[in-house]
């Protein structure tokens, strides 16, 4: 009988692990080191950050080509016209031209430049930080050339965790607070960062009021005009990590935030936290966990309701874990990943759930 049982449950599995294994898999190329940062201009160039260089492909990474060396380079970004944007340590590389030549701009910090953002008037912030400490955001309005610290309202903590914008323009910030005293959380903007109004995130459901944010991980604002946010921190007496979602319509008011969850069968307030959330075109949910090798990986979702955690023919990062993922997508819907401080460059044509054929349907002919 045993045997007969797990002959059943072997076949029931066969199919789903086939597909499963198909998930990554590795580029041709993906020389340069540890990655950090992968963006696609005009649908055809591919660039992507290492620790020290920006590399660049124009066949999807069947070739690579060095086109930046730098110190340090922490993040990659283009904007709406296509210029590029690298942030190192108080300094951020550009270039107009599609990495043939660059240009360098000193900003007056000592701390990494780790995001970058733009609004619809073409103009940018960029922030700064290293755990809780540092000099928080700056905005440039001639496209990159000038930055100037926009910080009144942030009080003391200027460690930056993640920035993100809405369809209105306004802006959402999230300060670190590693000893979950208060100061860090959760900020917004009306004023393109010229003033800064903390938001509070203390009424979560199941948890109540007392909530307090310690370092987030999470913060995208999706086409379903939702701000997502994902963060560890204090639920009063006990430590949490949460998922939480809200409308962008109700930040400020007093409503309280809705809890997902990404693993399943887990501790109460202690879920995976997901990093930032991407939607691809076909509205697949992609996003990743940062934790150990058996704990960590990519996220995928369908709806953002139901997630699987998967790491067929994902690698590791320099500490031997699983880290942040970023995202970046072909026209004809083919996405490409870097983990970040991962050394490979991954490539995938379509999802787990995705990867078996459609079923034909089969139309009678009509006589």
């Amino acid at each position: 009988m045993k045997t007969i049982t797990l002959l059943v449950i072997a076949t029931f599995f066969l199919p789903i692990i086939g597909i499963a294994q198909q998930f990554w898999n590795t580029t041709n190329e993906f020389w340069g080191g540890p990655k950090t940062g992968i963006v696609l201009v005009d649908d055809s160039i591919f660039f992507v950050g290492t620790t020290n260089s920006v590399l660049r492909s124009i066949d999807e990474f069947d070739h690579l080509e060095q086109v930046l060396s730098a110190s340090e380079i922490h993040t990659v970004f283009a904007t709406q016209n296509g210029k590029l944007l690298v942030g190192g340590t108080g300094k951020i590389f550009l270039s107009d031209n599609f990495g043939i030549s660059w240009d360098s701009v000193t900003v007056n910090t000592t701390f990494p430049l780790k995001q970058f953002i733009e609004n619809s008037y073409g103009e940018l912030l960029a922030i700064t930080g290293i755990n809780d400490d540092g000099d928080g955001v700056f905005f440039s309005g001639d496209g990159g050339l000038t930055w100037d610290k926009r910080n009144n309202g942030l009080g003391t903590h200027l460690g930056c965790n993640k920035i993100a914008i809405d369809k209105n323009g306004r802006l959402y910030l999230a300060i670190q607070d590693e000893d979950v005293i208060g100061f860090g959380g959760l900020f917004i903007s009306e004023t393109t960062g010229l003033l800064w109004q903390k938001v509070a995130v203390n009424n979560i459901d199941l948890i109540g009021n007392s909530a307090r944010v310690g370092i987030v991980t999470n913060l995208t604002v999706l086409p379903n005009d939702s701000i997502y946010l994902s963060f560890s921190g204090s639920g009063g007496n006990f430590a949490i990590e949460v998922n939480i979602n809200k409308s962008i319509n109700d930040v400020t008011d007093n409503s309280a935030w809705k809890i997902f969850y990404v693993k399943q069968n887990q501790t109460w307030g202690t879920d995976g936290m997901l990093n930032n959330i991407y939607i691809a075109q076909n509205d697949d949910w992609y996003s990743s966990i940062t934790e150990s090798i058996s704990r960590g990986g990519t996220c995928y979702s369908k709806d953002g309701k139901n997630w699987a955690l998967l790491d067929y023919g994902l690698g590791a990062d320099l500490n031997n874990r699983r880290s942040e993922q970023f995202f970046a997508e072909t026209s004809a819907g083919r996405i490409f990943m870097i983990q970040y401080l991962d050394e490979r460059i991954y490539k995938t044509d379509k999802s787990i759930f995705t990867s078996s054929p459609k079923p034909i349907d089969v139309v009678p002919q009509i006589n």
